[in-house]
């Protein structure tokens, strides 16, 4: 975990060496149990982008799909 481009920067990193790379996202959670909707983040999956919780999906997520 840590700030956003940090992150950002150590998924560009791992995806310029081929090495498998996973990030812990810090959102804002007001209920925490994914009923808000206030910690979303914006992923690419194989149907294209899609809104995920970091309370409820994370808030571990793989860095290709977020970065």
């Amino acid at each position: 975990c840590g700030p956003h481009p940090m992150l950002e920067a150590v998924a560009k990193l791992a995806k310029e060496y081929n090495l498998p790379c996973q990030v812990s996202l810090e959102e804002y959670m007001a209920c925490a149990v994914g009923g808000c909707a206030g910690c979303v983040v914006e992923v690419q999956t194989d149907n294209g982008p899609a809104m995920k919780r970091v309370c409820v999906d994370g808030p571990v997520f793989n860095a290709k799909d977020v970065f």
